[in-house]
């Protein structure tokens, strides 16, 4: 597979180094053109440099925002000449090779059949994230499927997706947005992505608590989960849904998205990882 993965990370203190480390080597295999994964200004120098030292770092751009972030860390995965390319945020790669490996590996596999595919959680994985987090994305997806006339249960907002050079190349060029607009201007150009695919994952929990095993391995996970349960919390994802919509509908007032509905593909049925 000619395959580049576009990666972004935000980790300000450094504490995934060690599950990097851990799964560099895994994820090197799935993407034999490269891996580019570009920080936010905040990171951890210790993280860079372990990026750096890994031959893997696509560098930070000047203003600690998504969009110039996400921009980025695609036209790095260009430059490595892959045919297509994959977005994921760094640390949902973490945990989806650690957690669903061979479904992750058949994911990519059918996804460079196509010329994109949106890659969703499965309702389940969504379930995992805390209840603020679920409940307004939840809200969000399904306006923007109606939107695009699109039936069907479908989760634009990991993000992630897999595109060919040149559709990538084409969501660059109409890429604007600097906040988090971003999710759902993502979401616009993917879905005017013609022969479009869509597919669920179980793989793609919420990996939020990779960063904090102690505090979850103390609180019981369930518990941890309840904390984020709070006004402030809902308030910022509702601040946050809100941005979503306006990207969405920003972009798709000058890039036309594809009103037919994409090809929903089988979700691979995987074992889990010991």
């Amino acid at each position: 597979m000619s395959i580049a993965l576009a990666a972004t990370l935000h980790d300000s203190t450094g504490a995934l180094r060690a599950e990097v480390r851990r799964r560099l080597p895994a994820l090197r295999r799935l993407y034999p053109a490269g891996l580019a994964v570009a920080t936010s200004p905040p990171t951890a120098t210790s993280m860079r440099s372990c990026l750096e030292a890994a031959g893997v770092h696509a560098g930070s751009p000047r203003a600690n925002a998504r969009g110039p972030l996400y921009r980025l860390a695609l036209q790095r995965a260009l430059e490595t000449g892959a045919e297509h390319v994959h977005y994921l945020d760094f640390d949902r790669a973490l945990h989806w090779q650690a957690a669903l490996p061979d479904e992750y590996v058949a994911v990519l596999r059918t996804a460079v059949r196509h010329a994109g595919v949106l890659i969703g959680r499965t309702e389940r994985a969504h379930r995992s994230h805390h209840r603020p987090l679920y409940a307004t994305e939840a809200i969000v997806n399904r306006l923007l499927a109606d939107r695009l006339g699109w039936l069907g249960r479908l989760d634009f907002l990991v993000p992630s997706f897999v595109l060919s050079r040149r559709a990538t190349e084409v969501l660059l060029r109409e890429s604007r947005a600097r906040d988090a607009a971003v999710y759902g201007e993502l979401a616009a150009l993917v879905a005017a992505t013609r022969g479009l695919a869509y597919v669920e994952c179980r793989g793609l929990q919420w990996e939020t608590p990779d960063r904090h095993r102690r505090a979850v391995a103390r609180l019981g996970l369930p518990a941890w989960r309840r904390r984020f349960d709070t006004p402030e919390e809902w308030k910022l994802r509702t601040d946050l849904a809100a941005a979503f919509v306006r990207g969405f509908e920003n972009t798709s007032a000058r890039v036309r998205p594809v009103r037919r509905r994409p090809l929903r593909l089988r979700t691979p049925v995987r074992r889990a990882s010991t």
